[in-house]
């Protein structure tokens, strides 16, 4: 049986994120760009009176309506009513334990319907991390606080655009931790993860490509020997596994156009390594996949902004770039 365009392996989860922040003004922009079947698939999770509020404030054509009573459709966006943070000016762009709180309950519920098998997807706006902590969540962050609700399981960033998608294998530490946080069992495993995890989306083959770690991949060793010591066993591993990948490649000739043409996942080493090539190429159309979930998780690449919430200066390309890649790799579109 052909499933419909609101069926649950279709259907998308989107959390507000931050209220005091540009989450909920970018969404609700963002549906002016997208189909109106695809809006059918959306549900939002926030607090809907807040929504209607803003939505008056910003001056949208966009009713919103509580999630109770329907489903979105040509000029309705359906928001179920997850958190209470009532709209006002006082509130835009503040940090607050409240609305800390209310980004975090929008959350939690997403994810226990998303698990419930209501939704195939989720794509979550910007969180305040002060905030949340101020609220009681000690988390590092959207990922990490995802991982633990679905039982701990392994996860990997993926930055992706069109043109690059790109794997840290360490995120948000000191350079000089770098070295010592690489071990041959822990990049191994990650590459399988890639792997496994990018098929579910289409790529029945994937290639993968590794950057080295030191300049010129050590250049035989003489910058570093992390190289022949980590990175190569664990691609060596990953291939007995059956995993096509190639490496360790020079991270400075490893992202030329002639060089992408021969993967489609890039992993590198550290975060600007990664970033730097994907944001250069892509910027403001990139967004960060979470691999290794029981469903999908595609996020923004943005922060809250607080400086420009609630004044109709919020981009809100990046979200419709989130939500387009959410509905395309649940089609098999990587």
């Amino acid at each position: 049986m052909k499933a419909s365009s609101t069926h649950p392996g279709n259907r998308i989860a989107i959390t507000w994120g931050d209220p005091s922040g540009i989450g909920p003004e970018v969404i609700l922009l963002a549906f002016a760009h997208i189909s109106p079947t695809l809006r059918k698939r959306i549900t939002v999770f926030g607090d809907p009176d807040h929504m209607a509020h803003l939505a008056i404030h910003l001056k949208l054509p966009m009713k919103v309506i509580d999630a109770s009573y329907g489903r979105g459709g040509l000029d309705t966006m359906a928001v179920v009513k997850a958190a209470a943070f009532p709209f006002s000016h006082e509130n835009m762009g503040k940090i607050s334990k409240s609305a800390g709180q209310a980004a975090m309950s929008a959350l939690e519920e997403a994810i226990t319907r998303t698990q419930r098998g209501e939704f195939a997807a989720m794509v979550t706006a910007p969180i305040s991390k002060e905030a949340v902590n101020r609220a009681g969540y000690r988390i590092a962050g959207h990922t990490e606080f995802l991982a633990s609700r679905c039982g701990g399981v392994p996860v990997a960033m993926m930055l992706a655009s069109r043109k690059l998608k790109v794997v840290v294998a360490t995120t948000h530490v000191a350079v000089k931790d770098i070295p010592r946080l690489l071990k041959f069992e822990k990049l191994r495993d990650l590459i399988l993860l890639v792997a496994r995890s990018v098929k579910q989306y289409g790529l029945s083959s994937p290639r993968i490509a590794l950057c080295g770690l030191n300049p010129h991949a050590s250049d035989g060793g003489l910058f570093g020997d992390e190289e022949a010591r980590i990175i190569t066993p664990a691609i060596r591993g990953a291939r007995r596994a059956g995993v096509e990948i190639t490496g360790p490649h020079p991270a400075d000739t490893m992202f030329t156009p002639r060089a992408r043409e021969k993967y489609d996942v890039a992993i590198a080493m550290y975060h600007d390594q990664g970033l730097i090539p994907v944001k250069a190429l892509s910027f403001g159309e990139t967004v960060n996949v979470t691999l290794g979930l029981p469903f999908l998780r595609v996020s923004v690449d943005h922060g809250t902004a607080f400086d420009i919430a609630g004044k109709n200066m919020a981009d809100e390309r990046p979200m419709v770039h989130a939500i387009r890649t959410a509905a395309r790799m649940l089609k098999g579109g990587f």
